[in-house]
C-alpha cells in the first residue's frame, strides 16, 4: 500500500511539473568561472532545482557559460541582455560602497556562516539604499576565509612589501596598499594567465579558488590570518524589468529559496570546496598555514584603520549608524555560528 502511494505522490508531482511547465518562464542565467567551480557544478544546479520544484516547474532556469569578462555581468543584467547572474561587486571600481562591510578583515565566520548574516544585515539595513540600480537582489554572499597565496615563502613583513600581487578590488586593493603589495588588476577569469608568465608572485583568493583554478603549482604558499585576512563581496542579481513581469505569483515561488537560503547554499558550497582544496594541495606538497606571529602583528597594526575608513565612506552615503551595522553583522555571524 506504501508503494502505490509513494507512486501515486511521485506521479502526482510529475503531472504537476508538466502542467507548469506548460506556462513556464525561462530564466537566462549567465555564470563564469568555468564549468567546474563548485558554484557551476553544485550551487547552481541544487538551487535550479529548488526553482523547479518550489514552482511547480512554473519557472525554469537555463544557465550558459558566455564567453565575457565577469566585470560587464552586472551593466548584461541591468541592460535586460541576460535575465540573472552572479556578480563580483569588487569588480567594478567605485559603484559600491556598503557591500565592503563583508570584505573587511575581522568577520570570523566560513562561507556559509558570513553569507547569512551578510544577507540578513545588508537586507535590513542597506538594500534600500539602492546601490544596486536596476536589478533585483537575490542574494548576498562570500567564500570562506580570503588568504594570500604566494610563490615564495613569507617569513615577515619584509617579505610582503612589493609583491606583485593579483587582487579582486574593493577591500582587497586597501589591504594591498597598507601591507606595501603591488597590485596587478584581473578578473579571476586571467589568474592563471598572471601567475604562470609571473606578471604577479601571489594572489588573494579563498583557497578554493587556488584548487579549482589549478592555481596551485604557480603558488605553492597559502596563508590565513586569525578571524579572516578579507572576504569578498557577490550577489545574485535579477533583471528588474524581468522580475515586474513574473508578477507576485511567481515573484514568491523565487523567493521560496531566494534571500537568506540562497545566500547559505552557495556559501555552504564554497566552505565544501575549501575542504577539498585544502586535502588536494596538502596531498600535492603545498604550505598551508597562518602567518607567524609576529608577521600577524604587524599585519593587524597596519589594517587597524579599514572599519573607521569604510564607516567614514558609509556615512558619506547617508548611513549615519554604519558603525553599528557593522558590529551587527559580526554579531549575526557568531550568533549563525552558535548555531542560531
Amino acid at each position: 500500500m506504501k508503494t502505490i502511494f509513494a507512486g501515486a505522490a511521485a506521479l502526482s508531482f510529475a503531472v504537476g511539473v508538466f502542467a507548469g511547465a506548460a506556462n513556464a518562464e525561462t530564466i537566462k542565467l549567465e555564470t563564469y568561472a568555468g564549468p567546474k567551480h563548485a558554484m557551476n557544478t553544485t550551487a547552481w544546479p541544487t538551487w535550479i532545482k529548488e526553482v523547479t520544484a518550489a514552482s511547480g516547474g512554473k519557472l525554469q532556469v537555463k544557465m550558459t557559460y558566455p564567453p565575457i569578462n565577469p566585470r560587464d555581468l552586472y551593466d548584461r543584467v541591468r541592460n535586460g541582455i541576460t535575465d540573472m547572474a552572479w556578480i563580483t561587486h569588487g569588480y567594478t571600481t567605485g559603484r559600491f560602497v556598503l557591500t565592503d562591510m563583508v570584505e573587511l578583515p575581522g568577520s570570523n565566520g566560513n562561507g556559509e556562516q558570513m553569507s547569512r548574516a551578510y544577507w540578513r544585515t545588508y537586507s535590513k539595513h542597506f538594500m534600500k539604499k539602492g546601490e544596486h540600480k536596476g536589478v533585483v537582489v537575490l542574494a548576498m554572499f562570500s567564500h570562506g576565509p580570503g588568504m594570500l597565496h604566494t610563490s615564495t615563502p613569507i617569513t615577515s613583513i619584509a617579505d610582503i612589501k612589493g609583491l606583485k600581487v593579483r587582487t579582486g578590488g574593493g577591500t582587497q586593493s586597501r589591504i594591498a596598499q597598507r601591507l606595501g603589495l603591488v597590485t596587478v588588476s584581473a578578473p579571476v577569469t586571467k589568474a592563471h594567465e598572471i601567475l604562470s608568465r609571473g606578471v604577479a608572485k601571489g594572489i588573494l583568493f579563498s583557497i578554493e579558488t587556488i584548487w579549482s583554478f589549478r592555481l596551485g603549482k604557480a603558488v605553492k604558499y597559502h596563508y590565513s590570518y586569525p578571524g579572516n585576512l578579507y572576504a569578498s563581496s557577490f550577489a545574485v542579481i535579477m533583471n528588474k524589468g524581468f522580475y515586474d513581469r513574473l508578477g507576485k505569483a511567481k515573484q514568491a515561488m523565487l523567493w521560496k529559496v531566494s534571500g537568506e537560503h540562497l545566500s547559505g547554499l552557495i556559501g555552504a558550497t564554497w566552505d565544501k570546496a575549501d575542504q577539498v582544496a585544502i586535502k588536494g594541495l596538502g596531498a600535492a606538497g603545498n604550505t598551508i598555514a597562518g602567518f607567524d606571529a609576529k608577521t600577524t602583528t604587524e599585519i593587524r597594526t597596519r589594517l587597524a584603520d579599514l572599519d573607521a575608513e569604510w564607516i567614514g565612506r558609509a556615512q558619506k552615503m547617508g548611513v549615519s549608524n554604519a558603525g553599528a551595522v557593522l558590529k551587527e553583522f559580526r554579531a549575526e555571524v557568531a550568533k549563525i555560528k552558535a548555531g542560531n
